[in-house]
């Protein structure tokens, strides 16, 4: 199995080295995992209410970690991922430092509508403040743009708006889901499947079925992610998420080096 979502100590938010990471990894029969901690939102001139990223100069310091211990981890391939935040009027600024890193991969992923953090905890109040339909419009609009910035390869967590458990109908939910499908697939963005919704209020994978299955139907290719930020988190839920992908249609995983992808038959995947 492969796990691209794992996070490290700098964001603030996580926990354990590297090297605990890359052993449970081990210990659960992964081949190749992806460090793809948070890109420095100082670095985008973004603060966000709650520490939620690395400071600025730890960029390098991270980078360097990841490339030490994957030097070690002889039987587990250690990529360098990073996972970015979609703020619309941030995307010049971060393209002009990405493309200058060595990245393998990147996520991208919309935690902020405005400056509200909707996914932290200490924030989740503001879904009782808000209008539920104009907030799944706004974020599924972010979620779009995301798609078509260019900054990405990956799309994380692509519903987890629901992350609290404040969900739409169905049948409010399917226009939405037809329209990422479409972007996804128009734009060349892979989906990942995501597993910490599941430990979530929420108590589901992000996407949550009804999205998988469009997204399978219209051709997207799927990345795997457990969103691990303890060493313990790496794989969670890996053989029931690998049952929902065969169920649904999915034939195979995307693997990643130097932004360019390669497909894993999921016949190969134990």
């Amino acid at each position: 199995m492969i796990d691209y979502h794992l996070h490290t100590h700098l964001c603030r938010h996580a926990q354990g080295t590297l090297e605990d990471y890359v052993a449970y990894a081990r210990q659960r029969g992964l081949k190749e995992i992806g460090f793809a901690d948070h890109f420095p939102l100082y670095m985008m001139d973004f603060v966000p209410q709650t520490q939620v990223t690395m400071e600025s100069h730890e960029l390098e310091t991270y980078l360097q970690m990841v490339e030490e211990v994957a030097a070690q981890a002889h039987d587990v391939k250690v990529k360098t991922g990073i996972e970015i935040d979609y703020i619309p009027e941030k995307t010049e600024k971060v393209s002009s430092i990405l493309e200058k890193k060595p990245f393998d991969y990147i996520i991208g992923s919309v935690h902020f509508m405005g400056n509200w953090d909707f996914t932290h905890p200490y924030h989740a109040h503001g879904f009782e403040e808000c209008n539920l339909e104009e907030v799944y419009g706004r974020y599924f609009e972010l979620v779009r743009q995301a798609c078509q910035s260019g900054l990405i390869d990956i799309i994380g967590h692509v519903d987890g708006v629901k992350k609290f458990g404040y969900k739409l109908s169905e049948n409010k939910l399917m226009p939405y889901y037809r329209e990422v499908a479409e972007v996804l697939k128009d734009n060349s963005i892979c989906l990942e499947v995501n597993t910490a919704g599941i430990d979530a209020p929420v108590k589901e994978m992000y996407p949550d079925y009804l999205l998988l299955k469009e997204c399978v139907k219209k051709g997207v290719s799927i990345a795997l992610g457990s969103d691990a930020h303890s060493p313990e988190q790496v794989g969670r839920h890996f053989p029931r998420v690998m049952s929902l992908l065969r169920e649904a249609g999915v034939k195979e995983i995307i693997t990643w080096e130097k932004r360019k992808p390669s497909a894993v038959s999921l016949e190969i995947i134990k």
